[in-house]
């Protein structure tokens, strides 16, 4: 661990003073610190000129924040960008790469945030294939069997939202690469608190809107990009700082363009390959929020303080475990897979009525999320907590279902 403890950290969130959260997959509350450097330079734009400089300054401090995601998740720099949000990301890479008549396998167990990009691609001619989830599974093997010689790509949730179900995603990367596909993972559920290694696996592309564990403002996503993919892509959309004409500059460029009408000359026009594009991930940037990197970059540091992605999973699988064996000793039904290795930060819990419970919990500090297990499972509760939280809160929650159940 760094230098933050699992005491130490929940200083670092006041909304541990006021409440029990345990909503971290919904929305995660800001840091101390993100709050005050968010404060900071909204002041400093109101008052200075320019806080972090012209453009070319602004550049270093993205590539900074860029530097410190690539160091969590132990890959390049390059492999970096900033999307706006995880759909945005999946959906510019897969139709990048992605052409009509192609296949793509997606999980039966995806957000249905995802589905619209699936959708979107069903649109342009690219056949979706739904694999079916498995009593809130997905089984790497059944994306196997449904291998077609059309099929180019799997799409998938790292982590179910709903029961949060961990995918094997060491055995879907060994399909992945067995075949010669493309893999885009969803890890909004999963980036923040787990520790995801996609340097040692056949991931194409992995992203996540920083608003949930990553405890962040919204309009902001974050996002690898397999160097070795970057290159086959031209992006959809271009951003004037990441770009420059081949075989010129940006000022040369304009006097051309100017000097078409100071010459008298007709119509003319921009051939293909003007462009020089970046070779990393970033040629797919279009100017990221400053306010959302404010805040990534504050907590990326809280991630780093604290030891890292191992350590930070460590802490909130350990807290997600107390919560199923005091939940399941004190007689209520969890339907979360047991397995450890299927384990996220995310924990369903039978209840009742969940919306009831949700008030019921609320009146008593208690913040967490109706959801059932799955889109067609009974009633229950999605609790969620985070390396800020503690056993405390965990026993408040249990206290909590123990005293609806017994009204």
């Amino acid at each position: 661990m760094g230098n933050l403890t699992s005491e130490t950290i929940r200083a670092e969130f006041p909304v541990t003073s006021s409440y029990t959260y345990l909503d971290s997959a919904y929305w995660g509350p800001y840091p101390r610190r993100t709050s005050e450097a968010i404060s900071d330079y909204v002041s400093q734009r109101s008052t200075t000129a320019y806080p972090f400089g012209r453009a070319e300054e602004d550049r270093v401090f993205v590539d900074g924040v860029r530097a410190k995601v690539a160091t969590l998740w132990g890959v390049d720099p390059s492999e970096v960008w900033f999307p706006k949000g995880t759909t945005d990301a999946i959906g510019s890479v897969a139709s990048a790469l992605l052409k009509p008549g192609d296949e793509i396998l997606v999980g039966g167990l995806d957000h249905p945030a995802d589905y619209t990009v699936w959708s979107n691609l069903a649109e342009r001619g690219i056949t979706v294939t739904v694999v079916p989830q498995r009593e809130g599974r997905m089984d790497p093997s059944d994306f196997e069997r449904a291998i077609t010689p059309r099929t180019r790509a799997m799409g998938a949730c790292l982590v179910n939202t709903y029961n949060g179900y961990r995918q094997n995603l060491e055995a879907l990367s060994r399909v992945a690469g067995d075949h010669d596909l493309y893999l885009f993972l969803d890890a909004i559920q999963g980036v923040g608190h787990l520790s995801i290694d996609v340097a040692g696996t056949n991931v194409t592309m992995m992203s996540a809107g920083c608003y949930k564990w990553l405890c962040s403002p919204e309009g902001l996503g974050v996002a690898y990009l397999n160097k070795d993919v970057a290159g086959k892509i031209i992006p959809h959309t271009a951003h004037f700082y990441a770009y420059e004409p081949r075989g010129n500059d940006w000022e040369s460029f304009i006097r051309e363009i100017f000097a078409i009408g100071a010459s008298g000359s007709g119509p003319r026009q921009i051939p293909p390959g003007a462009l020089e594009y970046p070779d990393g991930a970033n040629r797919l940037e279009v100017s990221p929020s400053v306010i959302s990197l404010i805040g990534l970059n504050q907590m990326a540091d809280l991630l780093i303080e604290f030891g890292g992605m191992q350590a930070v999973e460590e802490r909130v699988l350990s807290l997600a475990v107390s919560l199923r064996v005091a939940a399941q000793e004190h007689g209520h039904q969890v339907f979360s897979p047991p397995e450890p290795e299927g384990m996220s930060g995310i924990t369903s819990v039978g209840v009742a009525d969940a919306l009831d419970f949700q008030d019921f919990a609320k009146g008593r500090g208690v913040h967490l999320c109706p959801r059932p297990a799955s889109p067609i499972a009974g009633e229950a509760v999605r609790v969620s907590p985070h390396f800020f939280n503690n056993e405390d809160d965990i026993g408040k929650f249990v206290e909590t279902l123990d005293d609806y159940r017994g009204r």
